[in-house]
């Protein structure tokens, strides 16, 4: 007698079969990227946008939807990985924009908009004394590093089990750096996620030479896991107990509010790195600010002082489209609206998974978060490694196919543009999956 068939070799069945349906209609995505694979590794720049069998090619975006070159609309749940969120080529942002390039570019020296864009950022982060710009997050981040290796004259940097600081500084699930990491040479320690107790003998251990602890109050790449709030608290006294730096990395949740989720946490950092959405979602952005007293490091003549610069640290389109955010687009009403749609969205799909008696999960915070196919709770990158990645692909096929794009790994980062009634549309999406994959979520 044969025996029964496994869900694991279902959605298998069910995923090829998807992959192949997707092939069929996205004809000129294939050719496109066919041919961007002989001269880019894997046909993109970006590792994290491709997917078998070939990622989509997209031709436009505006407002709160996406058309790929083979003439498919989609809703855009991704929103650019969380820096798009105001929309595609917002008219206020393009306007700034626009006027920025017609005055002039590459100016070779101070131009008007950065100085006025460090004013805003410090008024609205009460922990940021003074900022400086760069290019990325992930370049953020390693210059903040750096600053403060220099401040404290210290050389190790915890981080945590699951952290993604970008490209260069990311660790896995085990606390181990694998064999082919890109990270930068920093003497990290990585340390468990969400475990004051392990937390204090590391800091303990390394008390003498702790630079840093460097937190996501939300674990963003790693499945949208929040930091539990006894534990960043932890974080804050552990620093101040040992002279070290506590720095968060609010590239992703600094969308949480105009000052970021630990303004709504009430616990604040000594240096906060920043980056995606203040560029506009159109233009690179990244910046570390915080106490005056280190990033004086920088400073032009400081004795003994740190050099800090970039060519295209002041791109004066970047500084005009982040001063038109900070002044016209980001206020305090749409950042409260935002984080109230994004806690509605996740209660309801909570609501859809229940309904179905089904193993679908949602984690995150506010407007950033992932669906998630597991059989236990998800707190950790362990449990995201450990649950049903295939069924999460096998979602990420069958929503495009219903006219929706959200992130390959279940990612979910909402826009300001986005409506209550099309999120609602994307609800019952959901819904109808878990019915019509009843026997593989249930």
């Amino acid at each position: 007698m044969p025996s029964a068939i496994s869900r694991s070799e279902k959605v298998a069945g069910a995923l090829a079969e998807a992959r192949a349906a997707y092939a069929k209609v996205n004809l000129k995505s294939q050719e496109i990227h066919k041919e961007s694979s002989l001269s880019l590794p894997g046909g993109t720049t970006r590792n994290v946008i491709h997917f078998q069998p070939f990622p989509l090619i997209f031709e436009s975006g505006n407002g709160s939807y996406l058309t790929d070159v083979d003439g498919h609309s989609y809703l855009d749940l991704c929103g650019e990985y969380s820096a798009g969120m105001f929309g595609h080529s917002h008219p206020v942002i393009t306007k700034a924009m626009h006027s920025a390039i017609d005055s002039g570019f590459a100016l070779g020296g101070v131009n008007k908009f950065e100085g006025r864009l460090a004013q805003l950022f410090c008024s609205r982060f009460s922990s940021i004394e003074k900022i400086r710009f760069s290019n990325s997050g992930t370049e953020a981040n390693l210059t903040a590093l750096a600053l403060v290796k220099a401040y404290t004259k210290r050389n190790i940097i915890i981080v945590f089990k699951g952290g993604y600081h970008g490209g260069l500084a990311t660790f896995g699930k085990d606390g181990k750096v694998t064999a082919n990491s890109m990270n930068v040479p920093h003497n990290f320690v990585i340390a468990p996620y969400n475990d004051i107790k392990a937390l204090g003998e590391v800091v303990a251990e390394h008390k003498n030479d702790l630079a840093c602890i460097f937190l996501e109050l939300m674990q963003g790449s790693s499945g949208c896991l929040p930091a539990d709030i006894d534990f960043i608290k932890a974080t804050r006294d552990k620093a101040t107990e040992v002279g070290a730096v506590l720095m968060f990395d609010e590239v992703m949740t600094s969308r949480m509010s105009t000052g970021g989720l630990q303004k709504l946490l009430g616990v604040y950092s000594d240096m906060t790195t920043l980056g995606k959405y203040f560029g506009g979602g159109g233009q690179n952005f990244g910046a570390f600010g915080g106490k005056e007293e280190i990033m004086s490091i920088i400073e032009p003549g400081h004795p003994g002082g740190a050099y800090h610069s970039g060519t295209y640290n002041n791109n004066v389109t970047t500084m005009a489209a982040g001063v038109a955010v900070l002044e016209q687009v980001w206020t305090e009403t749409a950042a409260t609206e935002l984080y109230a749609m994004g806690e509605w969205l996740q209660k309801e799909l909570d609501r859809v998974s229940k309904e179905a008696g089904s193993i679908l999960r949602v984690t995150g915070v506010g407007s950033l978060m992932t669906l998630h196919f597991s059989t236990k709770d998800v707190r950790s990158a362990a449990d995201v490694q450990e649950s049903l990645v295939d069924l999460k692909e096998l979602f990420f096929f069958d929503m495009l196919k219903k006219g929706f794009f959200l992130a390959q790994r279940g990612m979910i980062s909402l826009m300001t543009v986005t409506t209550k009634a099309e999120l609602e549309s994307f609800v019952e999406a959901v819904g109808q999956f878990l019915r019509e994959r009843k026997d593989l979520v249930c």
